[in-house]
């Protein structure tokens, strides 16, 4: 026997075909980050991160979102948040983007101030049937945090002397998966450490921030992942004279896309606040 349920509906913010999204709405939208650095339960305290949280603030206030800073939320609280963010209006938005800067462990496990809890909690809320002002708008979630301790050892690349070379529709409606339109971007690969510096910060907030700085009035989001991906591996390694078995490691940032367009951060001509 079928199971039969009533069919979820959003407005079209981008119409069927484009290659771009649409982010020309009024608002660019809300960026909400949980920052952790400090924890109620044996975890050592994440030393730096408000240098990460300083550094999205700045960026993604100047691409034109309204920054909302979550410091040290216990679980009930970001689920709480989640929700509230889940019930908006985001009819007049271009996109939402999430960070998480906190402790990460195997099996993507990340920690709230009291307790561990699945990763998928903090974007489930927002697929299209639970959130339908954001039905075929960009979502964007960006989590800073271990997913496991394996450490990177790298590989020494040598130049090569060989080289080698090789040769619309106009519907008025259309129908996407309730998973569309989310992009995840990792500080690391499953199974990996991710570094932090204590007085500078994270490698992968801080390089995310700066490529975003500098290219994000001439190129897509996803091709400025993969130069942030870029960044990480060539301009970071960690140098401890004094524990031998952390000299010279790497780390490899990640991103996964259900994106179905380019994000273009095309600029805003309106002032935007902060909370937090």
């Amino acid at each position: 026997m079928l199971n039969l349920v009533a069919e979820a509906q959003g407005r079209m913010s981008t119409e069927m075909g484009a290659d771009r999204y649409n982010m020309e709405n009024p608002n660019r939208g809300k960026c909400v980050v949980f920052n952790h650095e400090t924890f109620a339960t044996h975890l050592e305290p994440r030393k730096g991160s408000s240098v990460d949280t300083r550094k999205i603030k700045q960026t993604f206030q100047q691409l034109g979102f309204t920054v909302d800073i979550c410091n040290n939320y216990e679980y009930y609280d970001i689920i709480e948040k989640l929700d509230e963010l889940r019930r908006e209006d985001h009819s007049d938005n271009d996109c939402l983007c999430i960070f998480v800067l906190t402790h990460g462990m195997a099996d993507d496990f990340i920690c709230a101030k009291d307790t561990n809890y699945k990763l998928d909690k903090i974007w489930k809320p927002f697929t299209a049937d639970k959130c339908s002002t954001l039905a075929g708008k960009p979502k964007l979630f960006f989590f800073q945090a271990c997913r496991g301790d394996n450490l990177d050892h790298g590989v020494r690349m040598i130049r090569s002397r060989r080289t080698q070379t090789d040769g619309s529709g106009s519907d008025t409606s259309y129908r996407v998966p309730t998973h569309a339109d989310f992009l995840f971007g990792y500080s690391t690969v499953p199974g990996f450490y991710s570094w932090r510096n204590p007085e500078e910060g994270t490698w992968y907030v801080q390089s995310l921030c700066d490529v975003l700085d500098e290219y994000a009035a001439t190129r897509d989001l996803v091709n400025m992942l993969t130069i942030t991906n870029r960044n990480v591996v060539e301009n970071f390694e960690i140098y401890n004279n004094h524990i031998p078995w952390l000299r010279n490691k790497k780390q490899m940032s990640s991103f996964t896309s259900n994106l179905m367009r380019d994000i273009y951060f095309t600029p805003k001509n309106q002032r935007n606040t902060t909370g937090g």
